[in-house]
């Protein structure tokens, strides 16, 4: 009896047979491509899948959730043992509120400096500016 051409559904509705070796090189590398290739298929046939599937589409979901998750810890193992500057990017993404460059502008201090410059009413350019921030928000 002759193989089953990677892919193929067996039944009606069963996952195809590269979806399980897929999902779990997506774990291991969280490369879409390397994944397909190594589980027999294009990778727009993964994608195709996924869009199809919400079954599938969750548990491409949580590999790549769990590759991202060893790649983190690999990042904090090398942060404390031998970057600084990997260090504050870890930081900086689980602390923003305490590590994160932030930038303050007056934006009414602003406008009225740029209204000044160009010799407009500072009140009518605000006014103007909600306008057009409440028009593109419909």
């Amino acid at each position: 009896m002759a193989d089953k051409p990677v892919g193929r559904r067996s039944a009606r509705g069963a996952k195809p047979a590269w979806a399980p070796r897929f999902l779990e090189l997506l774990r291991q590398t969280a490369n879409v491509r390397l994944s397909a290739d190594g589980a027999g298929i294009d990778r727009g046939t993964a994608y195709h899948r996924r869009q199809r599937d919400a079954d599938f589409a969750a548990a491409w979901a949580q590999a790549e959730a769990d590759a991202v998750d060893v790649l983190e810890a690999e990042a904090r193992r090398r942060a404390l043992s031998v970057s600084d500057n990997l260090l504050m990017f870890l930081l900086k993404a689980h602390r923003p509120e305490r590590f994160r460059e932030t930038i303050r502008i007056d934006v009414r201090r602003e406008a009225e400096r740029i209204a000044a410059e160009f010799g407009i009413d500072a009140e009518a350019a605000i006014a103007e500016a909600e306008r057009l921030v409440a028009e593109a928000g419909r």
